[in-house]
């Protein structure tokens, strides 16, 4: 009453919307894709076909030239594009932007095929369940490592060639007996070589609110949705329509329409919300095409971040460290075995036991790096937590909490050894694609003094800056592993791992400056 004869408007009466909180600890910096101007081509529907047709191109060059070329590896486009540049472009797409060639991988353009393929079947597969772990793919990584030093991968087009088909096939057969993604989760090595270093990499898929995301019914980042300009093309009652594979969400319902027709989800069984880890995420961007509401980024964030929060813990569990570590280590063994004291070494054992078969040296190298691998990392762990105070932590938990360290210093040295080559032949690919015309009667005679992309003096320092980049990030994940476990006793249960961490980076940086041998390159061919 007072306020009306004084001539005041009563006071409007706010209304509090419940607050939700984040439905996990997600990184909250910009959108990378918004910020290179690539969203709008990224949420086409088509969009991820733009970036695999380069990729299936090249890989129709591989096999032609890899069984009709010349088999000289450093003339022909097999071994050139695949041993050369496609792994020195791979880790600078991952330090840079994240896992780029699982998001441009052509083998997922046979979807189409075995989804006619499927329907010959009375029904699915099941991945068997002792396989839903990364054990399998472990073995298989194992193999791929073993096979490139036993057959020298490196040197023969024609065997290149065949790993080429032989990824196309398996890619269909698994992809038509079992559930889509099973073939990325738990069957390809090099998806999971990609997986585990791009948990280094500086984007990650993200909600932009998660309020959004808990008030979605479908949940078609995950599942997958069907959009229609009108409901007449699909009944949601009777779910009959031209696709039913998903819920159906009318195309006014979508924030910036990207289309109609079918948005798979993700097929890796991620929910972009609740996404903490790179781990197993193939940057397909499924989950930004299928959200109605473009409420999901791929976010810039700090490189080390993964490694401070234990993802691992709760998707992967121990089986996911067992991989980072033995990339680390096999990692090393890859570069030393093209080092002379490695070879000195190799030989004054086999002299020693009196071992004559290389392919058991090999077997027995291997075997023995794996173990080392394992148990070395482990025993330095545990050797923390005990200085930490922690009496009662396992083996299994100490590598655990420790591993991630290992992780990033294995990305380092995986990233400067392929770039020390890369940089020995980045040009090379130029002539080398000459030379496949030029002999089949097209184009000019290739120019081969187009080689080297750096200076040989270069060739030392850049990689062993990168080396020295990510030691320096190792030992800071340790710091905050250490403070954040130990409290004041971290300063002592991080030293193990700091001197862990010097002996690796030693190692590896006397690696790189050895003279090393510059497989199937144009400086030695």
């Amino acid at each position: 009453m007072l306020g009306k004869a004084l001539g005041r408007k009563p006071a409007e009466t706010r209304v509090e919307l419940p607050s939700f909180k984040p439905i996990s600890d997600q990184p909250q910096g910009p959108d990378i894709l918004r910020v290179l101007g690539l969203r709008r081509l990224v949420r086409w529907k088509y969009g991820r076909l733009v970036f695999q047709l380069p990729l299936l191109l090249l890989a129709v060059f591989v096999i032609i030239d890899g069984f009709t070329g010349v088999q000289y590896a450093s003339r022909n486009v097999a071994t050139t594009s695949v041993w050369l540049h496609y792994r020195g472009l791979l880790v600078i797409a991952i330090a840079i932007l994240g896992n780029a060639f699982c998001a441009a991988c052509p083998l997922m353009l046979t979807r189409g095929l075995s989804r006619r393929l499927e329907r010959l079947l009375p029904a699915k597969l099941s991945w068997p369940r002792g396989l839903q772990n990364k054990y399998f793919v472990i073995g298989l990584l194992v193999l791929f490592f073993f096979s490139y030093e036993a057959f020298n991968l490196w040197e023969s087009p024609w065997l290149t060639a065949w790993l080429a088909v032989g990824y196309f096939v398996a890619a269909l057969a698994v992809d038509t007996l079992f559930p889509a993604g099973t073939f990325c989760r738990y069957v390809c090595p090099l998806g999971n070589f990609n997986f585990t270093l791009s948990t280094v990499a500086p984007t990650q898929i993200t909600a932009v609110n998660h309020d959004i995301c808990r008030s979605c019914e479908h949940k078609p980042c995950l599942h997958g949705r069907e959009t229609y300009e009108t409901r007449g093309a699909f009944d949601a009652i009777t779910h009959q329509g031209p696709v039913r594979r998903s819920a159906f969400i009318p195309t006014s319902e979508i924030r910036n329409a990207n289309g109609e027709g079918y948005f798979p989800g993700c097929e890796t069984n991620l929910f972009a919300p609740a996404i903490q880890s790179n781990m197993d995420c193939t940057n397909c961007f499924n989950c930004i095409r299928a959200c109605p509401y473009d409420n999901i980024a791929l976010t810039l964030r700090a490189p080390a971040r993964e490694a401070t929060r234990s993802p691992w813990l709760r998707r992967g569990g121990i089986a996911v460290m067992v991989m980072g570590a033995l990339l680390a280590f096999y990692g090393l063994l890859n570069a030393a075995a093209m080092v002379a004291p490695f070879h000195v070494l190799a030989n004054n054992f086999a002299n020693l036991t009196g071992i004559t078969s290389d392919f058991t040296l090999l077997v027995l190298l291997f075997g023995a790096t794996g173990i080392l691998g394992i148990a070395l990392p482990g025993i330095v762990s545990l050797a923390a937590d005990r200085l930490g105070g922690n009496s009662s932590s396992t083996f299994k938990e100490a590598f655990q909490r420790w591993g991630y360290v290992l992780v990033v210093l294995g990305f380092g040295f995986w990233a400067a050894h392929y770039l020390y080559h890369f940089l020995t032949g980045a040009l090379s690919i130029a002539p080398v694609f000459q030379h496949f015309f030029h002999i089949r009667g097209l184009g000019a005679a290739p120019d081969w003094e187009l080689a080297r992309l750096v200076p040989g003096r270069a060739l030392f320092p850049i990689p062993a800056a990168v080396t020295l980049l990510y030691t320096l990030l190792a030992t800071v994940i340790t710091f905050r592993i250490g403070l954040r476990d130990f409290g004041r006793n971290g300063v002592l249960a991080m030293w193990p791992v700091l001197l862990f961490i010097i002996g690796f980076a030693v190692l590896g940086m006397w690696l790189l400056g050895q003279p090393m041998e510059m497989r199937g390159t144009i400086l030695v061919n």
